[in-house]
């Protein structure tokens, strides 16, 4: 946390909450504090938080529960996905172009889990992935 947010959140407890005083206070942009304070409700309210610590050994462990089994790649939100799972991403998105599979992801405590479902019946073969470019 900057030095400036430090001073927006003691002048925000202040004034009790009024963004008004404490852009006035602070010499802020009214609007442009508004904003963020919009933005660190809307985190708060999703309860979007920055992945903490290394990643796991066991990545199957940031999974769902009852979905652990399938997961196949993790990542910090907003990160690319890491090189190491290049290969498996590859493999994946083959295996759902070819309607044998369906991914997902579920974003929690700042990570992204990349999930990979073997599907009951296999459906017709589609063209999501195969148009793409990646860059990892």
């Amino acid at each position: 946390m900057t030095k400036t947010y430090s001073l927006i959140d003691e002048e925000l407890k202040r004034t009790n909450g009024n963004i008004s005083k404490v852009a006035r206070a602070l010499g802020l942009d009214y609007h442009a504090l508004r904003e963020r304070q919009a933005r660190s409700r809307l985190g708060q309210k999703l309860g979007v938080h920055p992945a903490v610590g290394p990643e796991p050994s066991d990545i199957s462990t940031l999974g769902r529960m009852g979905y652990e089994p399938n997961v196949i790649a993790v990542k910090r939100q907003g990160d690319t996905w890491p090189t190491k799972y290049a290969d498996v991403l590859a493999a994946a998105r083959v295996s759902f172009d070819a309607g044998t599979h369906e991914m997902f992801q579920t974003s929690d405590n700042g990570w992204v889990v990349q999930y990979l479902i073997p599907r009951l019946r296999p459906a017709g073969k589609r063209n999501f992935f195969s148009n793409m470019e990646y860059a990892f």
